[in-house]
């Protein structure tokens, strides 16, 4: 009963209904995935964090002997520290992330802003340095990286403002952000990436150095790889004004050929770059780009 209710909490169509990004986040990675909340590296800084049961074996300096005395129970406190890494997180904003399915339960956005937040809520708690570069004609918001919890705050409220709209201007965004990228850093690109699949691997190359890693999550909707069934469908250009009519069986199979031809050489490109790459549906739940994430982070952090 209990893997099913965590396997519930990971799903969007239960996280989508809480409006409070703060809340999902710590929901997620502390409730829903107590397999990544137990891997995260537990701090000795000077910033008191909260308190934790003490597991036998373990230094008894963690222990807080004032509880100890009070309660008679061994409690261990736990704290924040500055780790000097750099997390950026970069949303795509543009109306093609507003796209929702019939049968969906969040746009691209909304989905890609919960896995953020949770991304944010883990570097916060290792006390890594997180911001923010949210962007789609324009740049819609930037926070440069910070730790803390008021900055994690900043991050969550500033993720539930977004709002997508316009054209996206990948390649005027990403140089802005390559330009201002401090040393010991890892990009989080969250996006459909389409028409993006030659020059994101070319504003990447930065992620050959040792200094950077960069992973990349597309975020589609399952009607964008498959086409729903029906009669007639109208294609509507959401970052243009073009109109298309046609029948699903006429064009399905080339469309789901196109599509994956498109992962492809995206995937392929990025390979190229050494940067990490996974796609993702807006309905399959927020694990495994989670661990995916802790994954690489871990590996560049000692």
């Amino acid at each position: 009963m209990v893997a099913v209710a965590e396997r519930d909490l990971l799903d969007p169509a239960h996280l989508s209904r809480i409006e409070d990004f703060s809340l999902l986040a710590k929901v997620v990675v502390e409730g829903a995935m107590p397999g990544i909340h137990r891997s995260l590296r537990q701090g000795r800084g000077n910033e008191f964090f909260q308190y934790r049961p003490y597991d036998p074996g373990e230094d008894m300096k963690v222990v807080d002997w004032k509880v100890f005395a009070k309660r008679e129970e061994l409690v261990a406190k736990t704290f924040q520290e500055d780790t000097n890494f750099n997390l950026f997180l970069v949303l795509d904003t543009s109306a093609s992330m507003g796209y929702k399915g019939e049968k969906s339960n969040c746009t691209k956005m909304h989905y890609a802003s919960m896995l953020a937040a949770c991304f944010a809520y883990i570097a916060f708690r290792q006390g890594d340095r997180v911001g923010l570069f949210a962007y789609g004609e324009e740049v819609q918001k930037r926070i440069r990286p910070k730790s803390g919890h008021a900055h994690f705050g900043r991050i969550v409220n500033a993720l539930g403002q977004l709002k997508p709209g316009g054209i996206n201007k990948h390649e005027a965004a990403w140089d802005q952000l390559v330009g201002n990228m401090p040393g010991r850093s890892m990009v989080v690109f969250l996006s459909d990436f389409l028409e993006a699949e030659k020059i994101l691997p070319e504003r990447l190359r930065f992620a050959l150095s040792s200094r950077y890693d960069a992973l990349c999550l597309q975020v589609l909707d399952r009607e964008e790889e498959t086409l729903p069934k029906g009669d007639a469908l109208r294609f509507v250009e959401m970052e243009g004004s073009r109109e298309v009519s046609t029948s699903p069986e006429v064009i399905r199979s080339e469309f789901g050929k196109q599509m994956a031809e498109f992962k492809e050489i995206l995937a392929r490109n990025l390979a190229g770059v050494s940067a990490e790459f996974e796609s993702l549906l807006t309905d399959q739940d927020l694990g495994n780009a989670l661990r995916r994430f802790l994954g690489l982070r871990n590996r560049n952090v000692v």
